[in-house]
């Protein structure tokens, strides 16, 4: 009896999840406008976006930084509650299941380095966001480019991109994080995501938390070697920030600026801010004046979401209650890769 049981369910299970495959098509997609699909609409932008994700911040943030009304779509990714990117209906809107997605009457626009581009360029206000100086524009392509975060593997690129570094910086945020969230919705990943090392990561760090991860060898390399590059990144940034200001191509904000703000709000929510900020009075100057502009609060604290307050506070807790694991993860710039 129970046999036959276990082989119906068997054999409802696999129907289900070869239909759910079929359904849910996921590949790869080219940055830019997509001018041959055409997706329902009710706005003439509008944001598929998340609370956490670093590239949808960059987009808020440029968006309210340029006036652009939009209809927002909040996308859970699992690091808020589930593989909402997975899903049949997102899959629809960007079938690379990332975020975040702009759709420009009707056509969707991929990947944030050419939504923030292609919104200043469509906005009412053109030259806001992008200097004229033929000069500062390949200043402030070039910043733009350091907080840009490229290829789907990003470790390769650490030691050229900031942005690259950061995504690793974050797993102590994210192995803190998925303790919110049910094993089930983990295991989602691991049967539908293309990427299947990060539905692995995340289906471990709800196994094992932070006190776990940081026993991972492999996993403390990498973190090891993105903080020692991020460390160079931004002592440039220092560098250069302390021979022009107030912002990176100077008197005006930029799209380099824009790329920059979710930067620092990761440090902050993965509680590096001190840490990295720390004996660089430029950045810590830059970093202020970038909390007092409008789409700070409109982009960024006004999208917040509750498991990103847990997670940033787990790490905190487990920082404060765990020298070592403090140690581990903020050890001395002086050491070595």
């Amino acid at each position: 009896m129970l046999s036959a049981v276990l082989i119906v369910a068997s054999a409802i299970f696999l129907v289900w999840f070869l239909w759910e495959k079929k359904h849910r098509i996921s590949h790869p997609v080219k940055g830019g406008i997509d001018s041959s699909v055409t997706l329902p609409h009710g706005q003439e932008f509008e944001l598929y976006h998340n609370a956490l994700s670093l590239c949808s911040k960059k987009a808020r943030i440029c968006l309210d930084e340029l006036g652009i009304p939009y209809k927002s779509h909040h996308i859970h990714l699992i690091e808020t509650g589930y593989y909402e990117t997975l899903s049949r209906h997102f899959l629809k809107i960007n079938p690379a299941g990332v975020l975040p997605a702009l759709v420009h009457k009707g056509n969707p626009v991929y990947e944030s380095h050419d939504i923030i581009e292609y919104a200043a360029r469509h906005s009412a206000n053109p030259d806001l966001l992008l200097p004229q100086d033929k000069n500062k524009l390949k200043l402030m392509q070039y910043w733009s480019d350091k907080a840009g975060v490229f290829g789907e593997d990003t470790r390769p690129g650490m030691q050229q991109y900031a942005g690259n570094c950061i995504t690793v910086l974050t797993l102590p945020l994210f192995a803190s994080g998925m303790s919110a969230t049910p094993l089930r919705y983990a295991v989602v990943g691991l049967l539908f995501h293309r990427l299947k090392i990060r539905a692995v990561m995340f289906t471990l760090f709800k196994i094992i938390g932070l006190s776990g991860m940081v026993k991972i060898a492999p996993m403390m390399k990498e973190l090891k070697t993105a903080r020692h590059y991020m460390h160079i990144h931004l002592d440039e940034l220092e560098k250069h920030l302390e021979n022009t200001g107030p912002w990176l191509t100077g008197e005006q904000f930029t799209l380099a600026d824009v790329s920059w703000v979710p930067m620092f709000e990761r440090f902050k929510e993965a509680d590096w801010l001190e840490y990295f900020l720390k004996d660089r009075p430029a950045l810590a100057a830059y970093w202020q004046r970038l909390q007092q502009r409008d789409s700070y609060k409109t982009a960024i604290l006004d999208c917040g979401h509750p498991t990103i307050d847990i997670a940033t506070g787990w790490v905190k807790l487990k920082k404060l209650n765990n020298p070592k694991i403090k140690a581990l993860l903020e050890a001395p710039r002086s050491a070595t890769l």
